[in-house]
């Protein structure tokens, strides 16, 4: 089985393994802006990627402790100074520094701690773009019949994530939407590889509308990434608004906020108070269309969206509930990723709606997954318990990893048809892309009344 990339939630390490990333491509001959198949399988990176998922601790999924034991003893050394450097340690940091210039290891090992300070002094805050008028970042209009392609978490530059995006351009999508998270930390040269080139070699010159969300990953290096994405794509901002006579698909950009320049404290994430005001207008004055909301982080969850002050792990986004609670009733859908799994969720917390499809390229083993609510859960006030997914739903495996999923949105006139598709996460025929199966799951949403303002 080939060696599948393991990421990480900590900006530290997400950081560092985008550096060691960067070096192993470097010295393997490759371009700089290769995907992460150029240095997955070398056994540094399976070190790391188990050291950094050590390091974590209790924000990450637990691995078998196997896997842990083959963390060897540099990349050990190398994921504590990347986390003594981001929480500017000092002492620590000479320490570690002194161990590591006496160590017996490989120099790859050196050379990714100098690629690590360079990227620590270029860190700066994350991009990010306000409006000024209320109409500002209002995209030119859908037609009316129109497709949107709805995928999350898929920039990992993967066979995999390729196949994935080459299996969506069967449908001819008008607009393809990413909610969110390219690996490692969404560094300049991981935003072109794992995500500008693959576009442009699976559409070439006739690219869809594309655009993309801020994830946690997509901050992680600073965000200057993101800023590259986006002048790559024409988008104006992070938020955005894109509509037709009938529907209009609002992107929020809840990825700011979970981003720590010196330590991981929650991923309990919000908005920014104006654009809250930006977004309570677009569902006011929506000219009788229907309103889907896109976000990468959920706006709740089987497996916590952060915590109470108790340190409660929480259903529900209290944040986002409060800035949402003027205009929750009018969203006929919200999709998000964040969790690289699909859910198809029954009404929750006054939503009629939520789906949760951050299934688009991570690989995931079985025994990783939240299918069922962590232990402690809070649940949502008035809610007598967790969310619950619709019956028959859930995603399907090959036996050791989840497959992968994304959605296809078919606005035609007052309705609205969401289709989730799911894809083996790995291609029995290598190059070999099989044509997308039936949906997994389907559903129409019907405006009460024609929606053209």
């Amino acid at each position: 089985m080939p060696k599948v990339p393991s990421t990480v939630r900590h900006p530290a390490l997400a950081l560092w393994q985008s550096c060691l990333h960067r070096v192993l491509s470097r010295n393997a001959g490759a371009r700089e802006t290769a995907g992460l198949e150029s240095s997955v399988e070398h056994p540094a990176m399976e070190d790391a990627s188990a050291a950094a998922r050590e390091h974590a601790g209790s924000h990450e999924v637990e691995r078998p402790p196997s896997r842990l034991q083959r963390a060897s003893a540099c990349a050990r050394l190398c994921a504590r100074l990347a986390l003594a450097r981001f929480h500017g340690d000092h002492e620590e940091v000479q320490r570690l520094m002194s161990e590591l210039r006496f160590a017996s290891c490989d120099p790859l090992w050196v050379e990714s701690v100098v690629e690590y300070e360079r990227a620590l002094l270029l860190h700066r805050e994350p991009f990010y773009r306000r409006h000024t008028s209320l109409e500002d970042f209002i995209l030119p209009e859908l037609p009316e019949e129109a497709t949107v392609a709805l995928l999350a978490d898929w920039g990992t530059g993967m066979p995999d994530a390729r196949a994935l995006l080459e299996q969506i351009s069967t449908f001819q999508p008008d607009a393809v939407l990413h909610l969110g998270d390219i690996y490692y930390s969404g560094t300049p040269h991981e935003v072109r590889a794992h995500f500008l080139d693959v576009f442009a070699d699976i559409f070439g010159a006739r690219w869809p509308r594309v655009l993309a969300l801020s994830g946690n990953h997509d901050r992680y290096s600073g965000g200057e990434g993101y800023r590259v994405l986006l002048e790559g794509l024409g988008q104006p901002a992070s938020y955005f608004c894109l509509r037709n006579r009938y529907w209009q698909l609002l992107g929020l950009d809840t990825g700011l906020h979970d981003f720590n320049p010196r330590a991981l404290a929650d991923t309990l994430t919000w908005l920014e108070d104006s654009e809250v005001e930006w977004l309570v207008d677009k569902v006011r004055h929506a000219g009788g269309r229907g309103t889907v909301l896109l976000s990468h982080h959920p706006f709740f969850s089987l497996a916590s969206v952060g915590h109470d002050v108790e340190g409660r792990k929480l259903a529900l986004n209290p944040r986002l509930a409060r800035a949402l609670a003027p205009i929750l009733g009018d969203v006929s859908v919200w999709f998000w990723g964040h969790e690289h799994n699909l859910h198809i969720y029954e009404p929750y917390a006054g939503l009629a709606r939520g789906r949760c499809i951050g299934a688009g390229a991570v690989p995931v083993l079985l025994h990783e997954q939240y299918n069922s609510p962590v232990p402690g859960l809070v649940p949502a006030p008035g809610e007598s318990g967790p969310p619950r997914r619709v019956p028959g739903t859930r995603l399907g495996n090959d036996g050791l990893l989840d497959h992968h999923a994304y959605a296809i949105l078919s606005l035609r006139g007052p309705q609205l048809t969401a289709r989730y598709f799911q894809m083996a996460n790995r291609l029995l025929v290598p190059g070999h892309v099989p044509a997308p199966g039936p949906a997994l799951h389907e559903e129409t949403v019907t405006l009460s009344s024609a929606g053209a303002p």
